[in-house]
């Protein structure tokens, strides 16, 4: 083989080389673009099923609420024509528990598929959660368990765009979960900190944990493993975190507990 035919060789290798490297770099691009589109396709479907959903829980809100108000009116009557020593105050006290629960649940209903507006302004998260761990406390108190709760505040201001209000809903939430998550004694630490573009909100619990099965499952709408539970809790937290465009982050083991991490960025 001559040089001469040596060099066109090389020549349509390096071509070929070339033009693999950039179907390559197509390939890459489409297959990103691709991901993409099925983001957008599954937001889309998302968007789609909660504006359904949105329809049938202003209906049922309407078509439940009307009648619980009667059954509520009631058993207030009931309550005040019974006093408490009487054996059948216990059957009252079971029907104004069951009226609060089926109210709390259209409400969360209600708040899951509404859409949601965010009012966001500069908080500091320090003296925002502090504000939230002494609801905690009381609740602590009235579950009459024995909790203690730790904190790993900065000792400065930690400031972040949020909408205060909602994401003390999530924070309430996650702290009412724990406390829950515990039987009679244990431990809640709550961290908050800078970690490069976010700030970063941890609580932290040794209660019960969760099954490793049920762990890719707990921010669906509708489940849950507590008897009482709606499975909307949780649903709700995520919608707000994703709101304001942040992450959420879940680790647990049974009877070590779970850790919750939210970061909210700059």
């Amino acid at each position: 083989m001559s040089q001469e035919e040596i060099g066109e060789l090389k020549s349509v290798m390096e071509r070929f080389l070339a033009q693999s490297s950039e179907l390559i770099a197509y390939k890459e691009a489409l297959d990103i673009q691709a991901e993409q589109i099925k983001k957008m396709q599954e937001e889309i479907q998302q968007s789609r099923v909660l504006s359904a959903l949105g329809e049938m829980a202003a209906t049922v809100a309407h078509e439940i609420r009307n009648p619980l108000a009667g059954i509520a009116g009631y058993a207030s009557l009931l309550a005040r024509s019974t006093p408490p020593e009487d054996s059948r105050r216990k059957y009252v006290d079971k029907i104004i528990g069951g009226i609060s629960s089926l109210n709390k649940i259209v409400s969360n209903l209600l708040v899951y598929t509404r859409k949601t507006n965010l009012q966001k302004q500069s908080i500091d998260l320090v003296a925002w959660a502090e504000a939230i761990l002494s609801h905690a406390e009381i609740e602590i108190e009235k579950e009459k368990k024995q909790v203690r709760i730790e904190r790993d505040f900065p000792t400065e201001p930690l400031n972040a765009e949020i909408d205060s209000e909602k994401l003390q809903q999530v924070m309430l939430n996650l702290l009412i979960n724990a406390i829950q998550a515990i039987e009679t004694e244990g431990k809640i630490f709550v961290s908050i900190k800078s970690n490069g573009n976010a700030a970063e909100i941890t609580v932290a619990d040794t209660g019960k944990g969760i099954e490793q099965e049920h762990l890719k499952n707990i921010f669906t709408p509708f489940f849950t493993t507590k008897e009482q539970g709606t499975g909307l809790g949780l649903a709700i937290v995520k919608k707000i975190v994703d709101l304001h465009e942040g992450e959420i982050s879940v680790e647990s083991e049974p009877n070590k507990g779970t850790v919750f991490c939210i970061r909210i960025f700059f």
